[in-house]
């Protein structure tokens, strides 16, 4: 006998397609578990809160400058009013008659004849009266 050791036959393997064969198994780790929507949720959450509160409170904005302008147009309206009744006022009261109503009450006096100076000439037109300070 020899002095080589036996070694132990070895099985024929089967061929990939035939009913025998199995594939290597390995350890797979477990898959980590999936992350959770509520953060999620609750950001699109706080967005739709805080469009829907600037929304109300431009709404609200709007209202109080829309009732603002409606009062100062109310206000541009009376302002306006008085103002045709000062110019009104004005007008009656530049009136020659009322002018002298206000110079006699004062104690004007009205004028008597009336004179004009021609400078260039030196002469006075109108009637001779002798002028205050002639003699």
């Amino acid at each position: 006998m020899s002095a080589v050791p036996l070694r132990p036959l070895r099985a024929r393997q089967a061929p990939a397609t035939g009913a025998g064969w199995r594939p290597r198994l390995r350890i797979v780790r477990a898959p980590q578990p999936g992350r959770s929507r509520v953060p999620f949720i609750l950001l699109c959450l706080s967005i739709l809160a805080s469009a829907l509160l600037s929304v109300l409170l431009l709404n609200t904005s709007m209202a109080a400058t829309s009732y603002e302008i409606h009062e100062q147009r109310i206000a541009l309206a009376r302002l306006s009013e008085q103002q045709q009744a000062l110019s009104q006022d004005v007008d009656r009261l530049a009136s020659p008659a009322e002018l002298e109503r206000a110079a006699l009450a004062i104690g004007m006096e009205p004028a008597g004849q009336i004179r004009y100076l021609v400078l260039s000439e030196g002469t006075i037109l109108g009637e001779d009266e002798a002028l205050v300070g002639e003699g």
